[in-house]
């Protein structure tokens, strides 16, 4: 599974949004033998750990490493015993965290060479050593392929599938279990991995098949006060979260149900987010929350309030409406992981002000401690710049002035040309990169995978010089323009930036011929499409040499 890395260079997101953690694990180690080339090479050491909520996102730390190739790093922990990665130049490796002090070495004169090339000490010390030998063991083995897993279970029930699955998973750690006496910790942990990719397969395949997974399994796949997160239980909760929408989605549907927010919850929504609002509104509304009851008549009412904010209060609607299905069909602690994962998988591609108020409506909601620290995590992490981005978001001239590229930040310019000219801006944009070959990306910045391609393009810049070489980013359409802005100046995505209106959309249409989003594509020295469909920016090397025979 390919993930994403979230590089925090000036300090963990805690020591700058007050982020409330206590326990956390300092690592310390040294690189021994460090050559002169090894250093260029690779000048720093990475140690990424996971959050539950966010499974397809490492929060990664790099550190530099010191001449005599040590380093230190201090990272913060959510649960008991937390899945980090270390990893230097391509090696790279799991280590169990808990709170206290762990030391790493490595030798490079061994270093390609040792079928387990790092040393642990401190905390989990023998625990670490053992699973880097099962790792090692495990690397030798011959494992199934996923087609082949999926042939095997798709005929079997749900218990006999998991049943399947996690034997089948087992196998490794059971055979490495007959060389040696394992730690019972390192036995949890094993587990702990096991049972939950067994989990993710299972969501998986009932979201595929659409049908719901036996009460019976509960315990199984999300076991209550487990104390150990790994990568493999960030996946299998991901797959849950996204399994559980669908099976909302089903509820909504059957025949007998009725959809919709109580009466309660809509009108404390109409109450604490419709503006304007009279005193006797107010007073009307929370009359009809007490009850938890309105007469048909009433409900027109609530229909003109929602018109006074009908995109705000649609969304935070929409979302209530799940929150309230999930505490109706889950338990209380496995709602509140749903009301929180669904948030944090959406506020990438939110604005500042609706992740703020998206969050302060969930918040209040997710009581069980570590699903809160870890939605505090990420929507700090996400709102962390918000003074940094009002200050450049300032600098674009309001609706209806002429067009011309602002800089917002260092090297973020931005166009956006209000009228209804088809084609003025890009050709205007175009004409002046007219000198340097440009690569260009289509994208929809509530996406992942086009955030991801806009976030990879970036490395062009490692690569060429900025009078050579240029990134251009349009935005998909119906994209909301400070979503556009937001992402732009959040991640110094280095470039221009053009905004385009619908026809102005249609207009790059005829000229690009995008076959999806996202989509990229090269324009020569002379302004002149030169590839459409370009490869995106993950095949770097493709596009590297695509470029350099434009130059």
């Amino acid at each position: 599974m390919t993930r994403s890395f979230v590089f925090l260079l000036t300090g963990w997101l805690i020591a700058q949004t007050g982020f409330a953690q206590t326990d956390s694990i300092i690592i310390t180690g040294q690189i021994r033998h460090l050559t002169a080339r090894l250093y260029r090479e690779s000048p720093r050491i990475v140690v990424s750990r996971n959050n539950i909520l966010q499974p397809d996102r490492e929060l990664a730390r790099p550190t530099p490493l010191g001449i005599d190739g040590s380093f230190r790093v201090a990272l913060p922990l959510i649960y008991p015993q937390e899945e980090l990665y270390f990893s230097f130049n391509r090696i790279s490796t799991p280590f169990l965290a808990a709170p206290g002090t762990l030391t790493i070495q490595l030798d490079t004169d061994s270093l390609f060479v040792a079928a387990v090339p790092f040393r642990f000490g401190g905390v989990n010390a023998q625990v670490n050593q053992q699973f880097a030998r099962f790792q090692a063991f495990e690397a030798r083995q011959e494992k199934p392929t996923g087609k082949q897993l999926t042939r095997r279970a798709q005929s079997q029930s749900d218990g006999a599938a998991f049943a399947f699955l996690t034997e089948t998973y087992r196998k490794p750690f059971t055979d490495f279990s007959a060389r040696e006496t394992v730690f019972p910790l390192a036995y949890r942990w094993a587990n702990s991995r096991i049972r939950y990719n067994a989990a993710a397969f299972l969501y998986d395949k009932a979201r595929y098949e659409n049908h719901d997974l036996t009460d019976a399994l509960t315990d199984s796949l999300r076991p209550a006060n487990d104390p150990i997160l790994t990568a493999a239980r960030a996946v299998a909760m991901g797959q849950f979260g996204e399994y559980a929408v669908q099976q909302i989605g089903a509820t909504e549907a059957a025949p007998g149900k009725t959809s919709g927010l109580s009466i309660r919850t809509m009108a404390t929504i109409l109450d604490r987010y419709t503006p304007k609002l009279t005193d006797a509104e107010h007073v009307r509304l929370r009359g009809y929350a007490a009850a938890n009851a309105a007469r048909a008549a009433d409900l027109r009412f609530f229909q003109q309030l929602m018109s006074r904010n009908p995109d705000t209060l649609q969304r935070i609607t929409n979302y209530a409406n799940l929150i309230e299905r999930a505490f109706t069909q889950y338990d209380s602690t496995t709602a509140q992981y749903a009301t929180a994962y669904w948030l944090a998988k959406s506020l990438p591609g939110l604005t500042l002000d609706f992740a703020g108020l998206l969050y302060g409506y969930a918040r209040p909601l997710v009581r069980e401690k570590r699903l809160a620290q870890s939605l505090d995590e990420l929507y700090s992490l996400e709102t962390k710049d918000s003074t940094r981005i009002r200050t450049a978001l300032a600098r674009m001239p309001g609706s209806g002035l002429p067009a011309k590229s602002v800089e917002l930040t260092e090297g973020v310019f931005m166009s956006q040309y209000p009228g209804n000219d088809q084609a003025g801006l890009f050709d205007q944009v175009v004409r002046g990169l007219r000198g340097k070959v440009v690569y260009a990306v289509l994208y929809d910045p509530t996406d992942d995978a086009s955030r991801q391609a806009a976030l990879t393009a970036q490395r062009l810049g490692d690569v060429f010089r900025p009078r050579d070489v240029s990134v251009l980013y349009l935005n998909a359409p119906e994209t909301n323009a400070p979503i556009f802005r937001e992402f732009a100046v959040k991640h110094k995505l280095t470039g221009d930036h053009l905004f385009l209106t619908t026809s102005q959309w249609q207009d790059v249409l005829t000229k690009l011929l995008p076959a999806e989003l996202p989509a990229t594509f090269i324009i020569d020295r002379t302004g002149k499409i030169n590839k459409r469909n370009a490869p995106l920016p993950d095949k770097l090397d493709e596009v590297i040499a695509l470029i350099q025979k434009l130059l």
